[in-house]
């Protein structure tokens, strides 16, 4: 398949394996047909003034995490923002794509089967999805990951129905937002220092994909930034943001050992929008390239 943006990754499900819906329960119920990431994708634009006439019953949901956008259906255009979805039914007229001069960075999954409808109505109009506390927007990346990472190893009988069953708790995270965010045991009393850092850090993993600034950290927690960087390199060391690119290369460590990723996918999936730039931080952070890191089987930096 040749690639439309840089870093993409798609995968549509062959006709072959669709044929299965008949045979499992499970799939009848859910099934993902195809699954995609578009990087930092300028341009993009999908038009489909009759819908996707032949996929009656399925959904595509499209999840924003960088960039801006816009959707349209049923005669309504919206505008779509970072940390934003929407589910439309594909056979439907519907269009949808990045706005003019921005990129954005968009998670993709259409599905199909009984529930489908039942985990999509009430989302045509976008949803927001803001980083919290308890807003476990990592493991929500980490559910999408595995569901395209075992469908990319092999097309077979076993691993669509594993990722299918995933898409279960995928959907579920996004319909059931509140419920979702409530099973995080982390505490929203008022903080110390030591767990101001903490919150800190965890505002930081839910956005290794994102650029963030200082501002943002005292947006979200309340400290000036004078005085959000003073507790923090007291506690940790380093000032937030270059503790913030260590986060960045550690990901990517984990997907240069964990996955068979492309170098410049890699860059994409943390957070840079600059393979250079990342190849270069990361020798920086690590003291050897990302291909060598791979290549030679290293592990620098995991337990710093």
């Amino acid at each position: 398949m040749k690639e439309g943006f840089n870093g993409q990754q798609l995968i549509r499900m062959p006709e072959a394996m669709l044929s299965l819906l008949d045979e499992e329960d499970l799939l009848k119920t859910l099934c993902i047909h195809a699954i995609g990431y578009f990087p930092y994708a300028s341009h993009h634009f999908i038009s489909r003034p009759r819908g996707m006439e032949d996929e009656a019953g399925q959904y595509l949901l499209h999840y924003c995490v960088e960039g801006e956008g816009w959707c349209e259906i049923r005669g309504q255009r919206y505008g779509v923002k970072p940390s934003q979805f929407f589910i439309f039914p594909v056979d439907e007229p519907h269009s949808y794509g990045s706005a003019e001069g921005s990129k954005w960075t968009v998670y993709w999954v259409r599905y199909g089967g009984s529930l489908a409808r039942y985990f999509s109505e009430g989302f045509q109009e976008p949803a927001t999805i803001k980083a919290g506390i308890t807003s476990r927007i990592a493991f929500r990346q980490d559910l999408f990951e595995e569901m395209y990472n075992i469908l990319d190893k092999a097309y077979n009988r076993e691993n669509l129905c594993y990722a299918s069953s995933l898409l279960f708790s995928y959907l579920s995270s996004f319909k059931f937002l509140s419920a979702y965010r409530k099973s995080s045991d982390r505490i929203t009393a008022a903080l110390d220092e030591k767990a101001l850092v903490g919150e800190m850090v965890h505002f930081m993993q839910e956005r290794l994909e994102k650029r963030i600034t200082l501002q943002d950290l005292s947006d979200y927690t309340g400290y000036s930034v004078t005085q959000l960087s003073l507790i923090f390199r007291r506690h940790v060391g380093y000032s937030p943001m270059n503790y913030f690119n260590i986060l960045k290369i550690r990901r990517a460590c984990w997907l240069l050992e964990h996955t068979t990723l492309k170098v410049y996918q890699i860059c994409y999936k943390s957070g840079f929008d600059d393979p250079y730039y990342f190849s270069r931080l990361f020798k920086k952070i690590v003291g050897t390239s990302p291909q060598a890191y791979r290549s030679e089987g290293l592990c620098l930096i995991h337990n710093s």
